[in-house]
């Protein structure tokens, strides 16, 4: 795939220009050639780490770090058809939802389109999920990483809820889980006996890459 229309892609996403991304992204579709298609995740992919980057200095706000994920969601919905259809191998599967009592997905929808434009197969269970709705999932798809999201304290011992059913039924020790939300901290997260917690989608993206290396 020419250079410059991935590089264009990537400069579209940067600039926050939806239109522009889209149009580049369809001109690689177009193409049907499934190495040209991972080589335009691969720039999505790379510009995403660039907003992470803006995001995480305090360059960039929510507002960009939404609108930049919304633009990576419409090219990623031109090009994952083909790369289902070629010989691109995921990343690995990641379950995520927002646990039961709690109606917030802003945060979980973000992390989903990061984490796709990253590679990753996101089941996304939705929002007020049970405890029984994870662990379903997960026994379903045996998921690299389970992602849990909680915005309220009032719900937070959801989470607690469903690490100990994994480890009734056995399945704790197959999957990594990693928590998010405005109500968790690291330390809500050591407590509760979760792997990770992901203060964003950025860091929560890169420590799902992390385990997917190993």
């Amino acid at each position: 795939m020419a250079d410059d229309i991935l590089e264009r892609l990537k400069d579209r996403l940067l600039e926050l220009d939806m239109d522009g991304a889209v149009d580049a992204a369809r001109v690689v579709a177009d193409t049907g050639e499934p190495a040209a298609v991972r080589d335009a995740v691969d720039a999505v992919a790379g510009g995403l780490e660039v907003v992470g980057r803006r995001f995480q200095s305090g360059e960039w706000f929510l507002v960009e770090l939404v609108y930049a994920a919304e633009i990576a969601k419409e090219v990623m919905g031109l090009l994952s058809p083909l790369m289902e259809a070629g010989t691109s191998e995921s990343a690995g599967t990641v379950v995520v939802g927002t646990v039961a009592g709690d109606l917030h997905d802003l945060g979980k929808n973000i992390f989903i389109n990061y984490a796709r434009s990253a590679g990753f197969n996101v089941i996304d269970l939705g929002i007020d999920v049970p405890t029984e709705g994870f662990i379903a999932a997960v026994r379903e798809h045996s998921p690299l990483a389970l992602g849990m999201s909680c915005l309220l304290t009032s719900t937070d011992m959801e989470i607690g809820k469903v690490i100990e059913e994994l480890k009734r039924q056995n399945l704790r020790e197959g999957v990594k889980v990693i928590i998010g939300g405005a109500a968790l901290t690291e330390e809500f997260a050591r407590r509760a006996g979760a792997d990770a917690f992901a203060p964003d989608a950025i860091t929560g993206t890169d420590i799902i890459r992390g385990w997917s290396a190993l």
